[in-house]
């Protein structure tokens, strides 16, 4: 039986099977790595491209760069949820598949604890495992003859954070991201009367780090500017494998597989000028230093360019205080080079945002909508997507217990 560490051969020409729904990612290359790395899908600035670098605000929990926690209303506590919902569409050698997917995305709670120091904790999802296809493979030593496999993967990685930020002088802001890496992964295949299961397991810790300059360039314009590192760390699964056939069942606890979250570096800067802010963030991802045991799908460093803008018009005093102009008007670009190569081919990503914020009660909820394309060359893979994520932005005093 071939196991589910050589299926990868096959992807490139098969005709593609998947359902999903209530689940994070249906994408047959979640079987490669640890998983689909999860983007995009919480926060208030999705409508504006994910922008973040350079970003701060009253109400804004900035967790991409710590550092900008420290632009958050010092009487209040804030705290963000946000759920997704999207459609996807697969195309590889001309097959085509479909799938629905949605789930709750980051729940992000933060403050600040005494005059200099900022604190926020949050869980979010980092990398999603989600798919379901059969393949035939011929039989070596006969003619025409094939055998059926189903391949069936789920599970994924889950972040916890802790975020600290500092407010300096001279208009600086450090901040430092530690996180919690944890979660499993599940991949089947079934093959006549032979069924195997591999399940892995991992835990780690790492951390990031960010700054930010900011200051006052007028009475009405504000401008910041942000860089964040974020550090390689080694990821260990303990890998447990299930055979099960006609002669019985056998279980064993192999050798951990070593993987690495990779290194990352960004810079970024967002300009607000009266009832207007813009916004432009650029990141490289070192992907290449996830392992990858065939030479089908290779991973490699990514770059990716993002820009946001956004319109408030109640952001100056002078301005009536009606619904509609309490409201923020958002759209965002994206530009990047996927971190997977396939059969030697590499691809562009694309995707276009728009949001709105409206008021609710005491908080905000921020809407937005999306559209995402890859289009790697030779028609090695081709993926579009239609999504929405929901993010509800609350925030309280909490003045009677500062310190």
């Amino acid at each position: 039986m071939k196991h589910i560490k050589s299926v990868c051969c096959l992807l490139s020409g098969m005709a593609l099977s998947v359902s999903a729904q209530n689940v994070m990612t249906s994408s047959p290359y979640s079987m490669f790595g640890v998983g689909e790395i999860s983007q995009g899908l919480n926060g208030q600035n999705v409508g504006m491209g994910g922008v973040s670098y350079g970003m701060r605000g009253l109400s804004l929990i900035n967790i991409d760069n710590p550092a900008g926690l420290t632009g958050m209303d010092s009487c209040k506590l804030m705290m963000d949820i946000s759920v997704f919902a999207r459609n996807e569409n697969y195309r590889s050698k001309g097959d085509k598949n479909n799938a629905f997917t949605g789930n709750f995305s980051g729940l992000v709670l933060g403050g600040r604890i005494m005059r200099p120091w900022y604190l926020a904790v949050g869980i979010t999802p980092y990398s999603s495992v989600g798919y379901y296809f059969k393949s035939d493979q011929a039989l070596e030593g006969t003619a025409g003859e094939t055998v059926s496999s189903t391949f069936e993967g789920s599970g994924g990685l889950s972040k916890a954070s802790l975020s600290n930020a500092l407010l300096l002088p001279f208009n600086l802001s450090i901040g430092a991201n530690v996180h919690y890496l944890f979660g499993s992964i599940t991949q089947k295949e079934t093959q006549s009367s032979i069924y195997y299961q591999q399940d892995l397991d991992a835990r780690t810790f790492y951390a990031d780090f960010g700054l930010q300059y900011h200051r006052l360039l007028g009475k009405h314009t504000h401008l910041s500017l942000g860089t964040v590192y974020g550090m390689k760390q080694k990821l260990s699964f303990n890998r447990t494998t299930t055979i099960t056939s006609s002669s019985g069942t056998s279980q064993e606890k192999e050798r951990s597989i070593t993987q690495y979250v990779p290194m990352y570096l960004g810079g970024g800067l967002s300009l607000q000028h009266r009832t207007l802010t813009y916004a432009l963030d650029y990141t490289f991802r070192q992907y290449s230093v996830v392992g990858s045991d065939n030479g089908t799908v290779k991973f490699k460093d990514t770059h990716e360019l993002r820009t946001g803008i956004c319109y408030f018009p109640s952001a100056i005093e002078t301005y009536s205080r009606s619904y509609v102009q309490k409201m923020h008007y958002k759209l965002g670009f994206n530009l990047s080079t996927p971190y997977m190569q396939i059969s030697g081919k590499s691809g562009l990503n694309w995707r276009v945002s728009a949001g709105l914020a409206f008021p609710v009660m005491n908080g905000l909820l921020n809407t937005a909508f999306y559209y995402e394309h890859t289009q790697y060359s030779g028609n090695a893979f081709q993926r579009s997507v239609i999504g929405m994520t929901l993010s509800f932005s609350i925030e309280e005093h909490f003045r009677k217990i500062k310190l």
